[in-house]
């Protein structure tokens, strides 16, 4: 990564160049897993796709540290001023407001997490490795060192008196499934072409609280339960581009969601009775559409618990 912050900065800009900010690596990483090839040079529909849409998501370090993102508004955020710590309300917001950021602010869905109304700013729980990269070039974000809720809370398995805290292993279930609420989920996605050469991408959105099994239980998160969220998309995405994606149904699109707007008090952790046995917050046969990826159902609760 070479520019004007770099002759100061080089020790910054040598991890950013391979950090998943810099590069998108994540949303193309997914394309290339639903196409023919694996390689997205060669699949010309997929490759527009991100160059002229999913790119825009790319920042450079003006984008937190002097401007809004582009794929936000743009401009300066505090004049001249180069903020080392950036404002959330237009950085992080800027590219996360449709999900984390705007869940955590309180701006997307019905509650504020507790940690914003305490007045914690993202890079009190996110360390700089998540912003400027480790070093190796990250694949998509859950290769990230990510912070977890035992940094902070690690005794509330050990030293309780939370009856749900006694009832159930740590790995029974993501801190989310008991402490989030609602969050953001997109539905059929539709990539335009524009006159001047760029794409555009609709969707539906619904805010709505699902849990579903886990299907890749790790020693980062080894929980049978986790919260889910449903993204946009779906086998024809793609069809205006003529991008083709063969693989769609080995990936669902229920995915893993580390959702932000934690509080103590849910509606789902106010009883044993107000989650277990309660159909409606668990991912069920009846919950995915007809477009759905197949691979959703290693996701879908067979039984309520």
């Amino acid at each position: 990564m070479e520019g004007i912050c770099q002759t100061c900065h080089s020790g910054i800009t040598d991890t950013y160049a391979d950090s998943i900010h810099f590069t998108v690596q994540g949303m193309q990483k997914a394309l290339v897993n639903f196409s023919h090839s694996g390689d997205l040079a060669e699949e010309p529909g997929l490759k527009k796709a991100f160059d002229d849409n999913c790119y825009k998501c790319h920042a450079t370090c003006g984008s937190c540290h002097v401007s809004r993102p582009k794929a936000y508004s743009g401009g300066l955020h505090s004049q001249h001023t180069f903020t080392k710590q950036p404002p959330m309300d237009d950085s992080c917001y800027g590219c996360h407001g449709a999900r984390n950021a705007g869940e955590y602010m309180g701006k997307v869905g019905y509650a504020t997490d507790i940690h914003y109304t305490n007045e914690m700013h993202c890079v009190d729980c996110h360390s700089v490795s998540n912003f400027h990269g480790s070093g190796v070039q990250e694949q998509n974000m859950y290769e990230v060192d990510l912070p977890e809720c035992i940094d902070c809370h690690d005794k509330v398995y050990t030293d309780t008196n939370v009856e749900a805290h006694q009832a159930h292993s740590p790995d029974t279930m993501s801190c989310q499934v008991c402490h989030a609420s609602a969050n953001n989920n997109c539905y059929d996605c539709h990539a335009t072409p524009n006159s001047d050469g760029s794409v555009s991408g609709t969707s539906d959105s619904r805010i709505m609280f699902k849990i579903g099994i886990n299907p890749n239980r790790t020693e980062d998160r080894p929980y049978q339960y986790i919260t889910l969220r449903h993204i946009p998309t779906t086998a024809d995405t793609f069809e205006p581009l003529d991008g083709e994606i063969p693989n769609y149904d080995l990936y669902p699109n229920w995915k893993y969601s580390p959702t932000h707007n934690i509080q103590r008090n849910t509606i789902q952790n106010e009883s044993c009775d107000s989650c277990h046995g309660n159909q409606y917050i668990f991912l069920r046969e009846e919950d995915l559409r007809d477009n759905d990826s197949k691979a959703n159902q290693q996701l879908v609760v067979p039984k309520i618990p």
